[in-house]
Order: C-alpha cells, then structure tokens, then sequence
C-alpha cells in the first residue's frame, strides 16, 4: 500500500506512514491516506492533481487513515470512520464536502454502511424523522471537516 499526504497549499506527498518526518511536521488541516488507486501508486504523480478541487478528494479511491485539524493532534480513523468515507460514492463525498449538513436519506445511508439496517447504532451517523434522514457525525464528521478544509485552503 502506498501512502500520501494531503495539506492545504501542498502538493500530494507520498510518505512512509505516520512516522514520516513531513507527516509529524505538518501543522494541518492534514490527512494520510493509503491506497492502491492509481494516482496513489503510479511513480511521479506526486503533485498532478489540486488538493483544491473537491472533485478530486471526492473521486480520490483511497482509505484514510489518519488526520489533524489546523494545529491540532493527529488523529487516527476508526475503523468505522475510514469504512464509511471509502463506501460513500464520489457523489454522495462532493454533497458533504460542499455542506456537511447535507442530509442523507435511508438508501444513501444504506450503501454507505454496506447495507446496513436503517437503525444501526453507530457514532458516525445520527437520525432523525420519519422517513429517517441521516447526517454526519463523529470522526466521519471531523475526517469531511478537515479534507474540506483541505480544498478550500483555509485553516480551520
């Protein structure tokens, strides 16, 4: 698996995990994600896409694994977390990093959490209404913080 990482105003740099030195010196908005994507294991790509475009965090095909909120700690994703952002389709991931309180309905909710029952106790989602309507929540909440950050270049 390859790793890299993403930072407002930096390009991708691929980097050997979370003891890299360019990982522990980053001030955030940061995450490190790992992949087998093409973008993530083709030699020399460092760099060919913007972090500032949505659409290529949102069509990025990669795990994350870690992430820090301006001039926070690094915080490790759950496994949960990092399963949910992965199952969320491209589109579904330019709705919440547009708005992060973007509501989902129950199918969207469903394909995202791999078919998951509509009531399922978890600390990424919360419900309400009937029909239930989910929103964003947890590390899952504060991983779409920080990569929107990330495109908008702004420090958070």
């Amino acid at each position: 698996m390859t790793s890299m990482l993403l930072s407002a105003g930096n390009p991708p740099q691929f980097v050997t995990g979370m003891d890299d030195s360019r990982v522990v010196a980053n001030e955030g908005p940061a995450i490190v994600l790992s992949g087998e994507d093409e973008l993530m294991s083709t030699p020399g790509s460092e760099g060919s896409f913007s972090v500032a475009d949505i659409d290529s965090i949102s069509t990025l095909d990669a795990r994350p694994l870690a992430y820090r909120e301006a001039d926070g700690q690094w915080q490790v994703i759950g496994y949960e977390a990092a399963d949910h952002w992965s199952a969320l389709s491209p589109d579904l991931r330019r709705r919440l990093l547009a708005d992060r309180t973007a509501v989902l309905n129950v199918e969207d909710f469903k394909a995202t959490t791999n078919g998951a029952s509509a009531s399922m106790i978890t600390k990424n989602w919360f419900y309400s209404g009937h029909p239930r309507r989910y929103r964003i929540a947890g590390e899952l909440r504060e991983l779409i913080e920080v990569l929107a950050a990330i495109s908008s270049h702004q420090d958070r």
